[in-house]
């Protein structure tokens, strides 16, 4: 395990974001504060990522580690060898590469993600964590 540390003071708002994402049925705001990326994910109902992500991800499954906290709504993970589980309004996640997701019900899910959020959303990223 690395230790992080924080060296500055920083504030943002995700309402005034950095950097805006809107793929396909989808709405990511990023903020970096310190060296850490922070984004708010927005998923509309009827959002699956091996429909609406796989195209532009050029990967068989989600290759994001994701670490987050469900502000609202409902989502549905699969990962590569079958085991699935829901993630809901105020539960903490944390997925490993190797997944497929989905929005469950009528509701958008909205989420703040602290892991895998800087490259979310970046077409062909393939999973890989960067800045750009």
């Amino acid at each position: 395990m690395t230790a992080n540390f924080i060296r500055a003071l920083a504030v943002k708002s995700l309402d005034i974001p950095d950097k805006k994402r809107c793929p396909d049925k989808a709405e990511f705001d990023l903020v970096t504060v310190d060296d850490y990326a922070v984004a708010r994910l927005i998923l509309a109902p009827g959002w699956r990522w091996s429909e609406s992500a796989k195209p532009t991800e050029l990967t068989d499954f989600c290759q994001h580690n994701h670490l987050g906290y469900c502000v609202s709504g409902s989502l549905e993970i699969q990962t590569s060898d079958g085991v699935r589980s829901t993630i809901r309004a105020h539960d903490t996640y944390a997925l490993p590469p190797g997944h497929d997701e989905w929005v469950v019900g009528s509701e958008p899910f909205v989420a703040i993600e602290f892991l895998g959020a800087a490259s979310f959303g970046r077409p062909r990223s393939r999973g890989l964590h960067a800045l750009i």
